[in-house]
């Protein structure tokens, strides 16, 4: 009975999403779920705000320039400071994109925590909803971090100018890479989900994201190089667009 009803209920996302298209489906459910997710989590992310601004003493919230790439959209992204203040100051960069051990003395306590649980971008929300970004898609990264693909691996990040899809809180990449594999990684997964994307395929990916947050498994540059290794390499998955 169980396995008729998820049948039922593939075939009629399917069937929904050809008739009133990916793009509307998706565009609805990031609009809606954004909004009712920032009503709900309005009184978590005050509190998160309130304790790194009495850590920091500073605007608890940082802003930066990404894109998927530098001819692309650029938007400000908003996430919640992790960094001591004096790393600001200082104007340091990294000359590494997916492995940044030398930042990890510069993280805050709250930050070490906001990291590997992912809490840092809860005000990507606003992102989300402002149609910057999806809950689902590819990992936007900052102009310095581009312009390094840019220069170390032109070829490979060329690829990604032909990436289409909105840029994403979660995604193939956030879930299933290796952050130890570099860009080739990043882009195939990139191309995998651009080419293979589908409303089943984001459901599945926002339901793996929830237990990365609960369990602290966040994969981040910074606090936590290591990735979930079990999902290191591109999964079957069944349930995506034929």
């Amino acid at each position: 009975m169980e396995q008729l009803q998820n049948r039922i209920s593939i075939k009629f996302l399917n069937s929904y999403e050809a008739h009133y298209g990916y793009t509307f489906i998706k565009k609805s459910i990031d609009i809606s779920l954004s909004l009712i997710l920032l009503i709900l989590l309005f009184p978590l992310l005050l509190l998160i705000l309130f304790i790194v601004s009495v850590e920091t003493k500073e605007n608890p919230l940082f802003i930066q320039k990404r894109g998927l790439t530098l001819t692309g959209k650029i938007f400000h992204i908003y996430k919640i400071r992790t960094l001591k203040s004096e790393h600001h100051k200082k104007n340091i960069h990294s000359e590494t994109v997916f492995i940044k051990p030398d930042y990890y003395t510069a993280l805050t306590i709250s930050g070490k925590f906001l990291r590997r649980t992912g809490l840092d971008e809860l005000p990507q929300l606003i992102n989300v909803l402002l149609g910057d970004m999806s809950f689902i898609g590819p990992r936007p990264l900052s102009l310095h971090d581009l312009n390094l693909l840019q220069k170390n691996e032109y070829n490979l990040y060329r690829r990604r100018e032909n990436i289409k899809s909105i840029p994403g809180i979660s995604g193939y990449w956030q879930i299933f890479g290796n952050r130890n594999a570099g860009l080739k990684n990043l882009i195939e997964l990139d191309e995998y989900y651009d080419s293979n994307k589908c409303i089943n395929l984001d459901i599945f990916l926002m339901m793996l994201t929830i237990p990365v947050v609960l369990f602290g498994k966040h994969s981040d540059a910074i606090a936590n190089s290591e990735t979930n290794k079990k999902y290191a390499t591109t999964p079957d998955f069944s349930l995506r667009k034929k």
